[in-house]
């Protein structure tokens, strides 16, 4: 192997991919940034300072904060209020962009409240589901304390569908139904959501606008011009990029024939520049960080932090595979960034974060195994093994 654990890995490709996001964030946005400010190195600058950020939020949380700390229920409580008061503050104050209202511009930096509820989602989840498992007791999505977390989670939805942004709404809730899944709900309430999920799609199947959204999706080329002009776009440039792809920086659909090329649909500009070679590079560099990130959780023997890795696993390699499969049309077009690749201020530092997190319980479990080894051997414990594993539940009152 590459590396010598998953830590090391997942290290190794998140610089790796910030490098290649730098690459292509410039090459995605240059022709936009010069057209707007004046100044093609726009993006790339904000893209740089938000990942010097980025950085800086990642390093404290792996190592320097011991993540059991996060799991108490008043500081998931906390994180809960806050989000739900940005989310509102998003309806009352945020600015207009292309018909929604999603952001929050403090200065010349935008906030974007809805990423942060992703993270939200996986810290509630973690902590109120894991404490759960932990403890031994039923995780269901009916009744209640059971489904408290559930509830709180709609909440976030509801929120920002108001905004509107449907797409976010559903990941947000999807991904707290995902994480009762891996809890262990019932295989009767597992069927019960695929059946749930089967009624939704044919209710929105009777609205004639909903049904043509379908088919277009099915078959952009039907309209070109109009509703399918984004996709058929990003098709075309997918395509044009070959074997090999065209030489870099030269890609025709930045040229503002693909909307939203730095953003939702910077992979389409990275397959034009790069191939189908450079296409299959990046997506198993996903395919490792998934692999390190599942090696993780099906190791941690605290339930909390086995929650956390794996609901980190779906919420960022989740919406890795969504948005490659939305920019290849396999997906309907739902706005979502691809890690590391897309530019967003926001998205990149709860990415960071996120992935701190990861390699947080990575160290906790390893000072733990590091611990046992010891005692088995007759060997006290070293104080800095102790004090890692040792979680700081003195004031942590456990949930009903």
């Amino acid at each position: 192997m590459l590396w010598e654990n998953p830590k090391d890995a997942i290290i190794t490709l998140m610089i790796l991919l910030m490098v290649i996001g730098c690459v292509n964030v410039f090459s995605a946005s240059f022709v936009r940034a010069e057209a707007m400010t004046g100044n093609p190195y726009h993006f790339l600058v904000r893209y740089l300072g938000y990942a010097a950020v980025g950085g800086l939020v990642f390093w404290i949380t792996a190592f320097h904060v011991n993540y059991k700390r996060l799991m108490s229920p008043r500081f998931y409580m906390v994180v809960a209020g806050i989000t739900i008061v940005l989310l509102a503050a998003t309806l009352g104050i945020g600015t207009v962009v292309n018909g929604s209202r999603r952001w929050i511009y403090i200065g010349g930096f935008s906030l974007q409240a809805s990423e942060l509820a992703k993270v939200s989602v996986i810290l509630m989840a973690a902590s109120f589901l894991g404490d759960r498992l932990q403890r031994g007791l039923r995780v269901s999505l009916l009744g209640y304390p059971s489904n408290q977390a559930l509830i709180i989670s709609l909440v976030f939805a509801a929120l920002i569908f108001l905004q509107p942004d449907m797409g976010t709404a559903t990941i947000v809730f999807a991904l707290m139904l995902g994480m009762y899944v891996l809890a262990g709900i019932s295989k009767m309430q597992i069927a019960s959501l695929g059946g749930l999920g089967i009624v939704i799609c044919g209710l929105a199947m009777l609205a004639p606008y909903r049904r043509a959204r379908i088919f277009l999706w099915w078959d952009p080329w039907q309209d070109p011009q109009g509703g399918g002009y984004q996709m058929t776009q990003s098709l075309m440039a997918i395509g044009s990029g070959g074997l090999t792809g065209l030489p870099w920086g030269q890609g025709s659909s930045k040229f503002f024939f693909l909307p939203e090329a730095h953003t939702d649909f910077a992979f389409a500009i990275f397959c034009q520049e790069w191939g189908y070679i450079g296409a299959l590079f990046l997506i198993a560099c996903f395919v490792i960080m998934a692999w390190a990130m599942v090696t993780i959780a099906m190791n941690a023997k605290d339930r909390r932090g086995y929650m956390l890795v794996a609901g980190s696993t779906l919420f960022l390699i989740g919406q890795a595979a969504a948005n490659m499969a939305m920019v290849t049309g396999l997906f309907p077009v739902i706005g979502v960034p691809l890690m590391f690749i897309s530019y967003g201020g926001t998205s990149l530092i709860a990415n960071m974060f996120t992935l701190g997190l990861v390699v947080a319980v990575y160290r906790n479990e390893s000072a733990r195994e590091t611990m046992e080894e010891r005692i088995a051997a007759g060997l006290p414990p070293t104080e800095e093994n102790r004090l890692r594993v040792v979680s700081s539940n003195r004031n942590r009152r456990p949930f009903e």
